[in-house]
Formats: structure tokens, C-alpha cells, sequence
């Protein structure tokens, strides 16, 4: 059996985020999830796969905020204890979606991202002091 690893999914309710959301709890993962509404994760589960939300609960943690929104500590924090960061972030097909608020989600949200978890890897790589 492999080992349990745990993954932060930002955009998990996405098209594309909720089924990597679902695949990763159906491979008995821990899941770290950063959304706006955690209902709508849970609705969008649930829609995939009936009683999905309550199957695995247990192994599903959901963040409920704007990525923007969260400081350097907290994306710190968040990436700290996970073994692997998956992004589905992505805009709408729609000239609202590609160019409207917050048109540089993506690229602002990765590079901050990013920032966080080579700022934790700093740290492990660090000595300890005796």
C-alpha cells in the first residue's frame, strides 16, 4: 500500500479541480483544498460522486478563502505539511473570464504559491541549531 501523502488542490472547484479532488480521496490521500465556497466543493462532489463529501470527510480540508486574500504566512502555513501543491486554476471561456477581475489570478496565484513553498523548502534545508 503506498503511503498517505497530502496535496493542497487550489481551483478545486473547477472542472477540472473537482475531479482531482475526487481521484485523490478515492486513493485513500489526504486533500488540502483553498476555495471561496466550501459548499459548492462539497455540492460539486457530490455531484460526481453521490455521498462523496460525507464518504471523505475525514480526509478532506477545506479552506474556505480568496488565494489572493491570504498573506505569505498563511500560503506558508498552508504549504508547509504538503507533500504536493496541484493547481486547476483557470478563467472561464468568456471575454469576461479571460480579461475581467481578477484577470491575473493564475499568475499571481502560482508565483505566490511558488514563493511559499521554495520559502519552506529554505527552511527545511536549514541546520539545526543544537
Amino acid at each position: 500500500m503506498a503511503a498517505i501523502t497530502t496535496t493542497l488542490v487550489v481551483g478545486a472547484t473547477g472542472a477540472t479541480g473537482k475531479h482531482v479532488v475526487l481521484q485523490l480521496l478515492q486513493r485513500k490521500q489526504h486533500v488540502k483544498a483553498v476555495v471561496r465556497s466550501k459548499q459548492r466543493l462539497l455540492d460539486s462532489l457530490d455531484e460526481v460522486a453521490p455521498n462523496a463529501s460525507t464518504e471523505f470527510s475525514s480526509s478532506l480540508e477545506i479552506q474556505e478563502a480568496s488565494l489572493l486574500d491570504l498573506s505569505d504566512d498563511d500560503l506558508m502555513e498552508l504549504t508547509s505539511q504538503c507533500d504536493a501543491t496541484v493547481s486547476c486554476l483557470g478563467h472561464n471561456i468568456s471575454i469576461q473570464g479571460m480579461f475581467g477581475h481578477p484577470r491575473r489570478l493564475v499568475t499571481d496565484a502560482t508565483k505566490r504559491l511558488y514563493n511559499a513553498i521554495e520559502a519552506n523548502q529554505s527552511k527545511e534545508a536549514e541546520p539545526k541549531k543544537a
